[in-house]
């Protein structure tokens, strides 16, 4: 006779054995299911985004600063006239801070001032008719696919100084009418603008922020290094400029999920703040560069021109260009053509200050030619075989390399800026005076137009908000 409790005793053990079989299978289970999300999620947090593809520029147009994604500032198929005069001129805005010609339109932005707050503007391109006004943020623009981007500081601030950020903002524009189609804030007040096909960059002094161009809506958003960062998109990938240099490939999930800048491929750090990139062509290798300008400041070591190498970061060559290394230095307005590089060069303090227009070989940094200003080169871009310099208050223009002549100013009246046309070779070929100070010069098919800021000149600020087409 088996008694109840042996039974049990059995029937139990069978059971207690039946579930630890399975329980070891199902813990075994967890653990392969819980191992597979885990190395699934590290593959997918590995895993890339498509690279980022910069928005085309159609001939004809100038649709961002810098005209293309590689700030070239260079239209080769522009026709500038030989003998210019003014086609038009209109006053749409306080001052013009950002100038980007689309195909049918020229569009200017004015920054905030004083109680006056920023504006957005739209003219013919055939006879300069105001077609819109609105009130959004002017410091930078862009034009893209019948739309206008634009960002700088928020338009609806009354006092910054007290505020915490966002104190700026950037917005997306009808391009037709000027109706706001979404605006969003951004961490600082922007300064520098980049389209891809979906996304806007905006840089600041805060770094790099990115948004949906369709919705706004936030992408990513990363800390750089001190000078205003500059993006630009060369072959798919983001490279940034400001206290470094960088290159940034295309983000992981994971990064896309937390919203975070893209791992850098490589950074450097040289001497100075890096200003105003422009990808330019090793002529030996076929290679690209990343050449950029400086701001240094009573530094021992600044290497005024730079470039490093776009795909490791390896620093081909550098220019130092000063009266005195202890002199402070500044080079911006950089461009470039066929194998040449322009920038405009602004050093010394006082009696010894030069200023001048530069050109360099771009596969090695040759020093070409140079021509002197007595003021600042706001503006320097290549139209079809000329290279244009725009001036702030230019009392003295050069008639050619080497040459200046006398303006004609007094205490009275300010001096007029100008613009002033070279061929690629350094042989001066045209001046224009423009009666007010030039920030923005424009070559569009056969036609220039420029814009003028509010730089004084002895207190006094002469017809600042201007635009004017020259052909």
């Amino acid at each position: 006779m088996v008694s109840a409790d042996d039974g049990s005793a059995a029937d139990a053990s069978s059971d207690d054995s039946l579930r630890s079989g399975v329980g070891r299978r199902l813990t075994r289970r967890r653990l392969l299911l819980a191992g597979g999300v885990a190395l699934g999620a590290w593959g997918v947090g590995r895993m890339r985004t498509a690279a980022p593809t910069a928005t085309a520029t159609p001939d004809g147009t100038w649709p961002v600063a810098g005209r293309d994604a590689t700030r070239t500032s260079a239209a080769r198929g522009a026709t500038p006239p030989s003998a210019p005069s003014v086609a038009w001129r209109q006053r749409p805005v306080p001052a013009v801070d950002s100038l980007v010609v689309g195909p049918e339109q020229v569009y200017v932005g004015s920054q905030r001032r004083d109680n006056r707050a920023p504006q957005v503007a739209a003219l013919a391109r055939d006879d300069g008719t105001v077609q819109w006004t609105e009130q959004a943020p002017g410091t930078r623009l862009a034009y893209a696919d019948g739309a206008v981007y634009a960002t700088g500081t928020a338009a609806d601030e009354r006092d910054t100084d007290d505020r915490e950020p966002p104190y700026g903002s950037v917005a997306r524009l009808d391009a037709t009418t000027g109706e706001t189609r979404w605006r969003r804030p951004v961490r600082d007040r922007g300064e520098r603008l980049l389209l891809s096909r979906r996304t806007v960059y905006v840089g600041s002094h805060s770094g790099l922020e990115a948004v949906s161009r369709d919705s706004g809506r936030r992408v990513f958003r990363g800390q750089t290094w001190g000078a205003p960062t500059t993006p630009l998109l060369v072959d798919g990938s983001l490279v940034l400029t400001g206290g470094r240099v960088g290159k940034y490939g295309a983000r992981r999930w994971s990064e896309v999920v937390r919203k975070r800048l893209p791992t850098p491929v490589w950074t450097r750090n040289p001497v100075g703040y890096t200003l105003d990139p422009v990808v330019v062509t090793d002529a030996t290798s076929g290679s690209e560069l990343i050449a950029t300008g400086t701001l240094g400041m009573y530094n021992d070591d600044v290497q005024t021109v730079r470039a490093h190498a776009l795909s490791d970061g390896t620093r081909r060559w550098n220019a130092v260009d000063a009266a005195s290394r202890a002199d402070p230095t500044v080079v911006k307005e950089l461009c470039a053509a066929e194998n040449r590089l322009f920038h405009a060069l602004r050093t010394g303090t006082d009696a010894q200050r030069r200023r001048a227009l530069v050109c360099r070989e771009a596969t090695t940094g040759t020093l070409q030619w140079r021509a002197s200003f007595s003021n600042w080169l706001r503006a320097v871009v290549v139209a079809g075989d000329l290279v244009l310099a725009g001036t702030r208050w230019d009392g003295v223009s050069p008639a050619g390399p080497g040459e200046v002549e006398a303006g004609a100013s007094t205490d009275d009246t300010p001096p007029p800026g100008r613009v002033t046309a070279f061929t690629l070779d350094g042989e001066g070929r045209w001046r224009v005076p423009i009666s007010g100070s030039v920030a923005h010069v424009v070559p569009v098919a056969n036609r220039v137009f420029v814009g003028t800021d509010d730089a004084s000149y002895g207190g006094r600020t002469a017809r600042p908000g201007q635009v004017i087409a020259l052909e």
